[in-house]
């Protein structure tokens, strides 16, 4: 008998390598074949049943059916689910809250530590007032996107672990690393960011194994020397008009990252929901930023910034 079973996360070669090692060890299995996001396996009825076939694929971390998966474009998730299914949508939906809400409190706070210590800095506004504006905006959407991957726990394929730990590894980097090149000069900002950045990375690649890891430490190290270098060449070039550029397509990355987790990690799959309180991603958020502020003002800066 010949089945062809639909397997949507077989990205790579190395999948299908996995695959086929598990297949070796079924007997009744005459021959498989892989193409794209399919294996047709032929194999003796009366040794394996097809639903051992497909449990086996499952069991390694893939989704796996007989009929092809529909996959949604962004338009009809956002319009035909996203709204109305809010169920389904419970941690997106808070992912969205608690992003807002770390911006204000955030931005609160320095408010109010501003009229109690702040003033005291001579031409505090106008060294900081912006840069702080966009350090909260970075620690917050990164926060919320770290926590929204973290509350799910379920098996990740080597090539979305690896997307992972890139795109946190590359926007922690370039999104910190800017706003402290702009502040503290190429030295600290490299220095931020690439900490943050291979931190994030790691963190986060680390689900597929050592691809994930290295691809992570890359994008750190790439992001975290690149966003402080990029705000240095404009310094002294209308930096002011381009941040609002820059951020926001850090942003639109960030919250694709959050949409790409949704759409190949969790749906259709058996996963687990367990997110970390708002309290706890909050005492996190404030406490990296304390750090990062303490950083901006009394470490060391570069001429060219004033220093």
């Amino acid at each position: 008998m010949k089945v062809k079973i639909y397997v949507p996360d077989m990205e790579c070669d190395s999948c299908s390598v996995i695959l086929k090692k598990r297949f070796d060890k079924i007997e009744g299995i005459q021959n498989t074949s892989f193409s794209s996001a399919a294996v047709e396996i032929s194999f003796d009825e009366n040794k394996v049943q097809t639903e051992k076939l497909i449990q086996t694929i499952k069991d390694a971390g893939y989704r796996a059916d007989l009929h092809p998966f529909e996959k949604k474009n962004i338009s009809e998730r956002k319009w035909r689910e996203f709204f109305g299914k809010k169920t389904k949508y419970e941690l997106e939906y808070r992912l969205i809250k608690y992003s807002l809400a770390i911006f204000l409190i955030l931005s609160i706070l320095e408010a109010v530590i501003y009229f109690f210590y702040f003033k005291n800095i001579p031409y505090f506004l106008e060294k900081y007032t912006w840069w702080l504006f966009y350090l909260n905006i970075s620690v917050a959407s990164l926060s919320a996107a770290l926590w929204h991957f973290l509350s799910y726990k379920t098996r990740v394929t080597c090539m979305l672990g690896m997307m992972v730990g890139m795109t946190m590894g590359m926007q922690t980097g370039m999104m910190l690393g800017a706003v402290f090149g702009a502040t503290n000069g190429l030295f600290m900002g490299s220095l931020v960011g690439v900490i943050l950045g291979i931190t994030a990375g790691v963190l986060t690649g680390k689900c597929c194994g050592i691809m994930g890891i290295m691809q992570g430490l890359m994008a750190g190290l790439m992001g975290g020397i690149m966003g402080p270098m990029t705000m240095l060449m404009l310094f002294s070039d209308h930096i002011l008009w381009f941040m609002p550029l820059f951020i926001l397509v850090n942003l639109a990355i960030v919250w694709g990252f959050s949409y790409m987790i949704f759409e190949e990690m969790v749906e259709n799959k058996e996963v687990i929901k367990d997110p970390i309180s708002f309290s706890k991603l909050t005492i996190f958020s404030i406490a990296i930023t304390s750090i990062l502020i303490i950083i901006m003002l009394f470490g060391i800066k570069s001429p060219l910034v004033g220093g």
